[in-house]
């Protein structure tokens, strides 16, 4: 018996199945699907790493978008968001190699490698450049701000209020080339009442005499009827004195600062947890580097005919009315002496300490990060952890940088006699005050303190 059936017509047959590979755009996007099904381990760790993992990052920055300046200050958050970064653009740049792999056509796997890694190497470009500013950020982090909390605490005796308080120095210094030693022309207590966020900045003047320190300290057996020189000496006295150097050395904190905070929380009566000392130069640079400041004067302030660190040779006046200050500016704004006295100095600072508070943020940190690291990797020093500097700004920008605002000048004291006495008590009713949220006490209610 034979087979009449013919053999089908070949055109009549459909062509070949043809595999077709997934786009670019799917591997780029979603690293590891791809493969998912031939190596699913492999495919499961590409996708965590270069989907999962980013987006996790995002939601976290989305969580912190209200305090973006503390979380891209934290070096173990700024490492781990490198780390991540860095394994997305590493899984999308093996998703595509493996994934061109399994199509079959030779020209078309070789099309999507190319294209692929150049793809990757554009998106690969602005997260290095990212990365790169991320572990600035770190390396300035690490080397300015302190590694613990409470490493250059001074206890003040009786101060019934200091577990209620932080409060940190904030001292401005003129060193340089030019200068045998360093003064602190600018001390500012910033006392943050940390159950309220109540702050209030309080003005030590330079010309204080008489600071008395704690019986047994270098300082104390050097000068026991109190320093024979203006306050602003302390740090250069301590300096250059090669034995009060070493009595005050700790390894960590720079032996005058440790002297003068001393002297000051014992003088005064109040505990003092960390400093911050910035000089001239790096002022300038600060307020340069966050774009300049706007201040309203009440009337016309002579400029300072030459200023160490000046970018150019200032007016002779500026004002009134409302005024852009770069940092060669803004420098001379806190230095002039010309119109007014000392005690009004001490008022500007303060008024330029609370704009620059109130207006530094995120924008400043990303935009202008070059500037303003260099600024404060050069110039500024602190005691306080990242995290106390922040939680400072934030207490200071809380209300729109609004806060209490306090000169030690007469009536409240007489620095060339005053009287320790009566100046600790009007300072701890005026942290009272600070807690409660009320005016200031006036120093005219004051009555001394007899105790010890």
């Amino acid at each position: 018996m034979t087979d009449d059936r013919q053999p089908p017509d070949e055109e009549a047959l459909p062509p070949p199945s043809r595999t077709v590979g997934p786009g670019l755009a799917g591997v780029v996007l979603f690293p590891g699907l791809a493969v998912w099904r031939r190596a699913p381990l492999v495919g499961a760790a590409l996708f965590i790493t270069g989907f999962i993992a980013p987006c996790f990052v995002l939601l976290m920055v989305w969580q912190h978008r209200d305090d973006l300046v503390g979380l891209f200050t934290r070096p173990n958050v700024l490492r781990g968001i490198a780390i991540v970064a860095l394994a997305a653009m590493t899984s999308r740049l093996i998703a595509v190699v493996l994934t061109a792999d399994r199509i079959p056509d030779r020209r078309g796997a070789q099309l999507m490698r190319r294209r692929g890694v150049v793809v990757v190497a554009l998106l690969t470009l602005p997260v290095t450049f990212t990365v790169w500013r991320m572990e600035q950020t770190r390396a300035v982090v690490k080397e300015v701000f302190g590694a613990t909390q409470d490493a250059a605490a001074v206890t003040a005796v009786n101060d019934a209020q200091a577990d209620e308080y932080h409060t940190v120095l904030m001292m401005g210094s003129d060193e340089g080339e030019d200068r045998l030693g360093l003064r602190t022309d600018t001390m500012i207590l910033a006392m943050v009442h940390e159950p309220t966020g109540h702050t209030v900045m309080v003005s030590v003047p330079r010309n204080l005499t008489k600071v008395e320190f704690p019986p047994g300290s270098p300082m104390a057996e050097e000068y026991p009827n109190g320093f024979d020189d203006l306050v602003n000496a302390v740090y250069e006295a301590v300096d250059l004195d090669p034995e009060l150097r070493a009595a005050y050395d700790d390894g960590v904190t720079e032996p005058g600062i440790t002297a003068l905070m001393e002297g000051l929380s014992y003088t005064l009566g109040v505990s003092i947890d960390d400093y911050v000392m910035v000089n001239s130069c790096g002022f300038v640079k600060v307020v340069d580097a966050i774009g300049g400041i706007t201040i309203t004067l009440d009337k016309e302030l002579p400029m300072p005919a030459k200023l160490r660190c000046s970018n150019y040779r200032l007016t002779p006046t500026i004002g009134p009315g409302e005024t852009f200050m770069d940092g060669t500016k803004a420098l001379g704004y806190v230095r002039s002496r010309a119109a007014d006295s000392d005690y009004q100095r001490m008022e500007r600072q303060r008024i330029l300490l609370q704009t620059i508070a109130s207006e530094i943020g995120i924008t400043d940190l990303l935009t202008n990060f070059t500037e303003l690291a260099n600024a404060v990797k050069e110039d500024v020093r602190t005691s306080m952890t990242v995290e106390e500097a922040r939680n400072l700004l934030a207490f200071l920008q809380a209300d729109g940088g609004k806060f209490e605002s306090v000169g030690l000048v007469p009536p409240i004291v007489d620095p060339s006699d005053p009287d320790y006495l009566k100046l600790k008590t009007y300072l701890q009713l005026l942290r009272r005050d600070i807690a409660l949220g009320q005016p200031a006490t006036t120093v005219e209610t004051v009555a001394p303190d007899t105790t010890d």
